[in-house]
């Protein structure tokens, strides 16, 4: 029986995800069956890129024959300004671990420098609310023209 090698064929590199820092997982040779994994701090998810391709209906901008986006009179119930038409194309796979103990078994098996890279420091990220992800207002009064603060009108 043949016994299946696997792993030990990715880096754990610091990087951001959006604003938030975080940790990815880059191949390093090319018999790495992973194009990248990326940790996402704010769902707590670890997403595997696979080179292995797929084919998916996606929904893409319909083009005119000079190959410009074609413009709809008024916009369409989804908001899309422009017509739309749906395409098969080869697509990676995704895989999404939300299991704590399966993304430590997967990097472990994957990440090369997973015994002295501090990935587990942000798995230990707590995910952020609702009201931590909106924006903050801008602090500060809106100034009149002398720059004195305007108040409320009651």
């Amino acid at each position: 029986m043949t016994e299946t090698l696997y792993g030990q064929n990715m880096l754990c590199i610091t990087t951001y995800w959006g604003q938030d820092k975080t940790f990815k997982l880059m191949p390093i040779n090319n018999d790495c069956p992973y194009m990248e994994v990326i940790y996402d701090t704010a769902t707590q998810m670890l997403v595997a890129i696979s080179k292995t391709l797929k084919q998916n209906l996606e929904m893409l901008p319909r083009l005119d024959d000079d190959g410009e986006i074609t413009r709809t009179k008024k916009p369409k119930r989804n908001g899309k300004e422009f017509k739309e038409q749906r395409q098969l194309m080869q697509v990676p796979q995704e895989y999404y671990m939300v299991e704590r103990a399966e993304q430590e078994a997967f990097i472990e098996a994957f990440a090369c420098n997973a015994k002295v890279y501090n990935y587990k420091l942000y798995l230990d990220i707590k995910p952020k609310s609702q009201s931590e992800i909106l924006q903050k207002p801008e602090a500060g009064a809106i100034l009149d023209k002398d720059g004195k603060a305007l108040t409320a009108v009651k």
